[in-house]
């Protein structure tokens, strides 16, 4: 039964326009009806709770106090017990009902410690669309040297994940990352699947901005110094 075996963990801050379809995209995930979710909420002030509130009566969901998102995420961690840990942000979407089992099924089956999905526009602007087909392409091709599961969608063996001391809590972007880059390659995989997310963090930045923020953080990707004084702000 794949409840005995995965936990989800969505650490999230005033989703209100997003938590309500990431639990309903679960709900019809394949045989996560019964999952336990644990929600880390840092003190949400809409209506995030409210509709929280209104997925209980159909799915296993309990919220925990959150924090800055490494913070929550790890919070959430604590309470697992379950082998595998599946990290969703809060605006995922899938667009495959198999993808979470099929993603839990190749842990089981190929003994791996970290899986991801790659990204994929569920918005209407085709320039994020065109940016996170890129992105998969790069994180495929880099696979074999430095593993990369996005904060999105980061399945990960429990025991590894408490192992490596879990996100980093000092850093406040770019967390998933330097997590990732500790686990074994050969113990890393990218499914055959896709999450969804919008452009909503390109309209936060601008795409110029964000591009100057990947190309940053890559020059820096070795220099841990660098980002825990990023001074970014996750949920602004």
């Amino acid at each position: 039964m794949i409840t005995d075996l995965l936990t989800i963990v969505i650490p999230c801050k005033n989703e209100e326009n997003y938590i309500g379809q990431v639990l309903s995209h679960i709900s019809d995930q394949h045989k996560l009806i019964d999952c336990r979710i644990i929600i880390a909420d840092a003190n949400s002030t809409d209506n995030t709770l409210q509709i929280i509130d209104e997925y209980k009566s159909m799915l296993n969901i309990e919220v925990i106090e959150g924090g800055p998102v490494s913070v929550g995420r790890n919070n959430g961690a604590k309470l697992v017990t379950t082998p595998y840990i599946l990290f969703l942000d809060a605006d995922v979407r899938f667009f495959n009902r198999c993808a979470v089992f099929d993603a839990v099924k190749c842990m089981e089956e190929k003994n791996l410690d970290l899986i991801t999905l790659s990204p994929k526009n569920y918005g209407t602007d085709w320039r994020a669309s065109l940016l996170f087909y890129l992105f998969g392409l790069f994180n495929k091709v880099m696979t074999k040297f430095t593993p990369f599961a996005v904060g999105a969608f980061f399945l990960t063996r429990r025991s590894k994940f408490e192992e490596l001391g879990g996100f980093p809590n000092k850093c406040d972007t770019a967390e998933d990352y330097i997590l990732s880059k500790q686990y074994d390659p050969k113990k890393f995989m990218i499914v055959d699947h896709y999450f969804g997310q919008d452009e909503r963090r390109f309209n936060k930045l601008s795409y110029l901005g964000m591009l100057r923020y990947m190309i940053i953080n890559f020059v820096n990707r070795n220099n841990l110094q660098h980002f825990e004084k990023a001074n970014v702000e996750y949920w602004d």
